[in-house]
């Protein structure tokens, strides 16, 4: 791996200033040219910017888009850049860029990012780490503008499985100001691993769409026909649902991203289980459909030895969840391993059934989530969950905490108080 650990690069950081001299002469004493239009403006500029750092683009149709926005919002100042191309657009930011950083020396990769911001006053730099590429951009901005740096870890690339090189990820994660991860077990395994404290922000879901009161909700018909939401990150899971839900006596309407460039959702094999895929939808709309259900049902991983992407599928709570019960209170049904994040959560705070990926257990737990008192005690447990989701001033609240470098209320803390956050691998 080309990456290494600025002790074996040796670079110290008045090296990277006089880099970042250097470029700027050559800046004022030649005309711009197309590689650095990014940053036309960037001269005389003296506003104070944040920086977003992702793997992917950030838009509407994968998880981390939707967040991110949410957390900036009202933020007229954010600079985005990302390490890949993947979902076709980018609609966040004052401007944004693609950097990779694969392969290169880590000498060249700041000195890159030198010539992207060059001019700009950085004041914080999120930093979402999926590879190495977004942790060495995002160290590059702090190393040479001095920006606050914060870590949002939203999916695992270091414990469970290696990604991420250890020596980087520590590099990264010391050097940071302030810590997130979206829930209590991703959290609790980075404390464990390198001892230091991570707190939680959750997928927090716009406070226009939270329904806090149980008494709006009237349990839907037909109760013949449910929800699929959010994504599938391993085949497996897919084909495994396919086949118990052609079995079943339920037709199912699916909310997600139905065309991933790295999975197959043949149409014959979607209408053999009764699946009506329909995409990505406003989030408005999404909520007004599954106020429409009985139940939604969420696949998560096995966990067993096939399983293909174990970071994702042990260490991840898809945001879908805390959607779901926030905007509608509808009862959860959660196909797979129990021992997954999604599968704690859910029977944590009783909000509906977790059962393997068996038609029998399938249809049995159907069966149940149809009687009306357990709808009824489901929907007052997610009524009750669903105002500590609110992004209602978590935009400001997220400023003021990287500011202090740490919370700046409890807020997301209280809701987990008793949460058991050990994992063990």
């Amino acid at each position: 791996m080309a990456f290494s650990v600025l002790s074996q690069d040796n670079f110290r950081r008045h090296h990277y200033l006089r880099e970042m001299t250097k470029c700027l002469i050559r800046r004022l004493n030649s005309p711009a040219s197309p590689e650095s239009s990014v940053g036309e403006q960037a001269d005389s500029d003296e506003r104070a910017w944040d920086v977003v750092v992702t793997l992917n683009e950030i838009n509407d149709r994968h998880g981390t888009g939707p967040l991110i926005k949410r957390l900036y919002e009202g933020d007229s100042n954010v600079l985005a850049i990302r390490s890949r191309n993947h979902y076709g657009e980018q609609d966040f930011g004052a401007w944004d860029a693609m950097l990779p950083q694969q392969d290169k020396p880590r000498h060249q990769a700041f000195r890159d990012v030198i010539k992207l911001l060059l001019g700009r006053r950085i004041r914080n730099v999120l930093c979402v780490p999926y590879y190495a590429d977004e942790i060495i951009t995002a160290l590059a901005i702090k190393e040479v503008f001095g920006a606050k740096l914060c870590a949002y870890i939203m999916d695992d690339q270091n414990v469970a499985v290696d990604a991420v090189p250890d020596p980087l990820m520590r590099e990264f994660l010391e050097k940071c100001s302030l810590r997130f991860a979206t829930h209590p077990e991703l959290a609790g395994v980075y404390e464990q691993k390198y001892g230091l404290s991570f707190h939680i922000l959750p997928a927090i879901v716009p406070a226009h769409l939270i329904r806090a009161s149980a008494e709006e909700a009237e349990i839907p018909q037909p109760a013949s026909r449910a929800a699929l939401l959010g994504s599938f990150w391993d085949q497996s899971w897919f084909d495994r649902l396919c086949d118990i839900l052609a079995s079943c006596r339920y037709q199912v309407d699916w909310y997600g991203n139905n065309r991933s460039p790295w999975f197959r959702f043949p149409p014959e094999v979607l209408e053999r289980a009764g699946i009506t895929a329909l995409g990505v939808i406003s989030e408005d709309r999404l909520a007004e459909e599954l106020r429409r259900y009985p139940f939604v049902i969420i696949p998560v991983g096995l966990l067993d030895a096939n399983e293909h992407n174990k970071g994702v599928a042990s260490l991840s709570l898809p945001g879908r969840i805390l959607f779901a019960l926030s905007v509608s209170h509808t009862p959860l049904l959660l196909v797979g391993s129990d021992k997954t994040c999604g599968a704690r959560f859910v029977k944590h705070f009783g909000l509906g059934e977790v059962v393997p990926y068996d038609a029998g257990s399938v249809q049995a737990a159907m069966e149940r989530l149809r009687d009306p008192e357990r709808q009824a005690r489901i929907r007052r447990n997610a009524a009750r969950l669903a105002p500590h989701f609110s992004d209602a001033g978590v935009a400001q609240w997220m400023q003021k905490s990287i500011e202090l470098g740490e919370p700046a209320d409890q807020r997301f803390e209280t809701v987990f108080v008793d949460y058991d956050r050990r994992l063990s691998f």
